[in-house]
């Protein structure tokens, strides 16, 4: 997954080098290869780590099914490929570009519902902890970009005239795809393993709250093409995350980086 969307970055560039200017590049290739980057390599780690760490997080003892983990990662890989093949080579892409969107998205749902079948302990906490609110906040987030992803597949393979998404909707799809899943995803990790692995100071909770809830009205204004405001409003939230995950605080007295870690 990594390999299609650097090779094709790459060829980009020198496209555009060599020609000197952006212009003179296929909207299709430069889709392709923000497609094979975001929802390829990412998507595949998101969906790697959430198989093998939610249910130790959670404390789940259920012998996990290692069948779902192989059946969502090649119908992943698989959708990500004829993506990038149909807006590379523009054959039978009609067809391919839904077919792609669909594949995303069953295996996603295969992960979300192997994920979810894990109950977490009895560890007396009458509620969950924040950061897994806001990892649940990014899961949302993938979801609804695989749904839009679908949705705006189907109408180019029945109405458009080449497998590129229209600039105006594109624009506003990456402010979904970018920030709408993966930023959630860093900051909800970052604030449980953070304090771990670097000795931080445990995250402002009710901050972090705050940066998340500012996030996502920015991402439905950027849907709704209000994208100045939605460029503030993502300085403002991410400021409050880092305010949150205090990265600038000194570490607490006697704090160990292996601190909860087990041997």
């Amino acid at each position: 997954m990594l390999l299609p969307g650097t090779f094709l970055g790459v060829w980009n560039l020198v496209s555009i080098s060599g020609r000197r200017a952006a212009e003179g590049i296929s909207d299709a290739w430069i889709q392709a290869h923000g497609h094979a980057q975001v929802l390829g390599w990412i998507g595949s780690f998101i969906l790697g780590i959430g198989f093998y760490s939610i249910p130790k997080l959670r404390g789940g003892l259920k012998p996990f099914g290692l069948w779902s983990a192989w059946l969502s990662g090649s119908m992943w890989m698989a959708g990500v490929l004829l993506r990038w093949l149909a807006n590379v080579y523009l054959w039978q892409w009609r067809m391919l570009l839904p077919a792609s969107a669909v594949l995303e998205l069953a295996a996603f749902l295969i992960f979300f519902r192997a994920v979810s079948q894990h109950k977490p302990q009895d560890s007396g906490k009458k509620r969950l902890e924040t950061w897994i609110f806001v990892v649940i906040a990014g899961a949302m987030g993938l979801l609804a970009t695989l749904v839009l992803n679908l949705g705006a597949t189907v109408w180019l393979a029945v109405r458009g005239t080449s497998p590129a998404f229209p600039q105006a909707f594109d624009q506003r799809f990456l402010v979904l795809a970018a920030w709408g899943f993966m930023v959630p995803f860093v900051w909800g990790f970052s604030a449980k393993w953070l304090p771990i692995f670097l000795g931080t100071q445990p995250p402002k909770n009710r901050v972090l709250g705050s940066a998340v809830i500012v996030h996502f009205v920015a991402v439905v204004l950027g849907l709704a093409g209000f994208l100045r405001v939605t460029t503030a409003l993502f300085v403002i939230s991410s400021s409050l995350a880092i305010l949150a995950l205090r990265l600038f605080a000194r570490p607490e007295k006697g704090a160990k980086n292996n601190q909860g870690l087990r041997p």
